[in-house]
């Protein structure tokens, strides 16, 4: 930049006094050594030079530097502490079977599912808990879970006529109204469609068995 360009930008941004602003950011980089990233420390010193050379931050570097001081404020470190005292076996459980459901249903949340289930002293953000876990489909799908099979491997049961099964991928059509014995069920259902556990049937005088969902099916009349 030339001479009357730095005269310009000069008269546009002059230096202002500040300790306030220092002092701030100094105290938060002193509450924050042992909890802030590496990139957040270098990021609060470049703030601590700005704020003793310009007495004042831009509007992104205030947007960015109000996150990491809410971060260190003591309040918000002892409802982290509380969070992470009080998170409870059961909301171990239903962690993971939200990240199983994720990754069974991607693409959502597929790094931090990845991490729940192969670290098991992660506890994530009562934020991210919540999102994760207490959304309409991971509750769907827990409610399908808890919910237990309707039908025992061994047993019988009836294909249901229905759009369902006349457009289920084409293999359970041939077989409306008919009898097919249960081979196998899924135990671990990962969706929040009601009824749509796996299960692995032989229609009755069959030689294949089909892999079909519970709603497809109905209870045998013997």
């Amino acid at each position: 930049m030339g001479y009357y360009g730095r005269r310009y930008m000069q008269a546009r941004t002059p230096r202002q006094n500040n300790p306030e602003l220092v002092e701030r950011i100094e105290k938060t980089a002193a509450r924050g050594t042992s909890m802030l990233t590496d990139w957040e420390r270098n990021f609060l010193g470049s703030l601590l030079e700005s704020a003793k050379k310009w007495g004042r931050l831009t509007a992104k570097q205030h947007e960015v530097y109000q996150r990491i001081e809410k971060k260190t404020d003591p309040e918000v470190q002892a409802a982290i502490k509380s969070w992470r005292e009080n998170f409870t076996p059961e909301m171990r459980e239903q962690l993971v079977f939200a990240a199983n459901y994720y990754k069974a249903n991607p693409p959502y949340y597929g790094e931090v599912a990845q991490r729940i289930l192969t670290d098991e002293s992660y506890t994530p953000s009562e934020k991210l808990f919540r999102k994760m876990v207490q959304n309409r489909y991971v509750q769907r799908a827990l409610a399908n879970a808890a919910a237990g099979p309707k039908f025992a491997a061994g047993s019988m049961a009836m294909v249901r006529d229905n759009d369902l099964t006349r457009d289920y991928r084409g293999r359970m059509a041939p077989y409306r109204n008919q009898m097919v014995m249960v081979i196998a069920v899924e135990e671990d259902v990962k969706s929040a469609t009601k009824g749509a556990r796996k299960i692995t049937v032989l229609p009755v005088g069959g030689t294949e068995t089909i892999i079909t969902e519970e709603r497809c099916l109905k209870a045998a009349r013997i």
